[in-house]
C-alpha cells in the first residue's frame, strides 16, 4: 500500500495525475472517514475525494518515474500487430476493450489505446465515443508526463505530438 504525502503528485487511474492537496475527514453514516483530496490542475475536473481505505482498490498510485515514462514513448512507436491491423472487433467490443485499458491505470495500455485511436483518426474522423476515449487517453498521458518530467503541460503535449509524428503505419 502506498503512503502519499500532501503536496506530492498522485495518479488516479481514471482522472490522471494531480496533486494531493490535503487529507480531509467527513462524517458518513455516523462514521468518521478520512479522504485524500486530489486537485487536477491540468483538467477541468477540479478536485476529487477518495476514501483512504479505498485508495488501493481505486488504483491510486505514485507518479511514474521519468525513465518509466520513456517506455510510454516506446510503446507509441511500436509497429501494429496483425490483430490491431485487422480490427475485426465490432465497435462495441472495441469500445469496451479500449475503455477497460484506459481505466486500468496502466500507462502503457493507455498509450496503446491512444496510438490506435490516433491511427484511426488519420484514416477517417473519429466518432463521438472514440473521440472522447482519444481525448481521455491523451489527457491521462499528458498529465503524467507533465509531473514525471517536471515540465508544463504544453511541453508534454508537444512531446506526445512529436512522438506521434514518427508513428509507423
Amino acid at each position: 500500500m502506498y503512503s502519499f504525502e500532501i503536496g506530492s503528485p498522485i495518479v488516479h487511474p481514471i482522472h490522471g495525475a494531480g496533486i494531493l492537496k490535503k487529507i480531509d475527514q467527513r462524517q458518513v453514516r455516523g462514521k468518521l472517514l478520512s479522504y485524500y483530496v486530489i486537485d487536477f490542475p491540468y483538467s477541468d475536473l477540479g478536485s476529487v475525494m477518495v476514501p483512504i481505505d479505498m485508495a488501493e482498490k481505486v488504483g491510486l498510485r505514485t507518479i511514474n518515474h521519468d525513465d518509466n515514462i520513456d517506455t510510454i514513448f516506446s510503446s507509441l512507436s511500436e509497429s501494429f500487430t496483425e490483430e490491431e491491423e485487422e480490427e475485426s472487433k465490432s465497435f462495441h467490443q472495441r469500445y469496451r476493450d479500449y475503455l477497460e485499458k484506459i481505466q486500468s491505470g496502466d500507462l502503457v495500455q493507455v498509450a496503446r489505446v491512444y496510438r490506435l485511436l490516433f491511427r484511426r483518426s488519420m484514416i477517417k474522423p473519429l466518432g463521438t465515443k472514440d473521440k472522447a476515449l482519444f481525448e481521455t487517453a491523451r489527457q491521462l498521458l499528458v498529465s503524467e508526463i507533465t509531473f514525471a518530467k517536471d515540465i508544463v503541460d504544453s511541453e508534454a503535449r508537444a512531446m506526445l505530438d512529436e512522438a506521434m509524428e514518427d508513428m509507423i503505419f
